[in-house]
């Protein structure tokens, strides 16, 4: 079983993604999205998916940003698939608004995202986020102070969001590419310690790795998951249960199993 296999059987078991869904896809031209295509792309047929590319352009890296967008306009054209693309300045935008860039960049995405799921007349839009991503979100909330819920890294589903690689590793994700001589674009800035979250990923979890635990990665997504189940158990309004001061478990087990 190679690895889209393995995403694939992970789609069937958890219904993130069913038939005839018609699905905004998030491609910066990264590997990580080129993955996600090709997963979607091994189950279009199965599932009588509708597929629209949705990229942006920040402006922010000139010729380079230029050659991504170009890209993902040849993947279109390749499989034939629509493509939307967004130009928008993270600088302006966090300039007029005084936010982070960060907080720029999730405004300008996610507001097109929404733009293209009316355009298509989707229902979910499909995001790229990997196993490292979520370590890495983990890792920066508990540096920047978070809550429970904010340490249970990045949701597989969150209303109309869906992570279908949210469990697989980037160095099995570059694999899978590499060996099968996929073409992907590298974003240059993602190799600069400049932001946090870059410094974490280049800097914090190899320091991590190569001085403490080489799985460190593993250990934390098993944390993670631990937080999850902690915070749905919280979640929980046991009162609902609650006949004569006595839970009724068998009513609990059947709405939560």
């Amino acid at each position: 079983m190679d690895i889209i296999e393995k995403v694939v059987k992970r789609i069937e078991k958890t219904g993130l993604i069913k038939k005839n869904d018609r699905i905004v896809v998030g491609c910066s031209g990264g590997p990580d999205s080129i993955f996600l295509l090709e997963v979607l792309l091994r189950i279009r047929e199965e599932y009588n998916l509708f597929l629209g590319l949705a990229h942006i352009n920040h402006m922010f890296r000139g010729d380079e940003a230029e050659r991504d967008e170009n890209f993902v306009r040849s993947l279109g054209k390749k499989y034939n698939i629509p493509v939307f693309v967004r130009r928008k300045s993270m600088e302006e935008l966090s300039r007029e608004k005084k936010i982070t860039l960060e907080e720029a960049g999730r405004e300008i995405r996610y507001s097109f995202f929404d733009e293209v799921l009316d355009e298509i007349n989707g229902n979910k839009v499909a995001l790229a986020h990997n196993l490292d991503d979520q370590v890495e979100t983990f890792l920066f909330r508990l540096i920047r102070g978070s809550s429970f819920e904010g340490l249970e890294g990045i949701l597989d589903l969150r209303e109309k969001f869906v992570r279908p690689i949210n469990e697989i590793y980037k160095s099995e994700i570059m694999e899978y590419l590499d060996k099968n001589m996929i073409e992907y674009k590298i974003d240059s800035t993602n190799l600069k310690n400049d932001y946090t979250r870059n410094s974490i990923r280049l800097d914090l979890i190899p320091f991590l790795e190569n001085n403490y635990n080489p799985k460190v990665k593993e250990k934390l997504f098993n944390f993670i998951k631990e937080i999850r189940e902690i915070n749905q158990i919280l979640e929980i309004d046991y009162n609902k249960y609650i006949e004569n001061n006595i839970i009724d478990i068998n009513k609990l087990l059947f709405e939560y199993k």
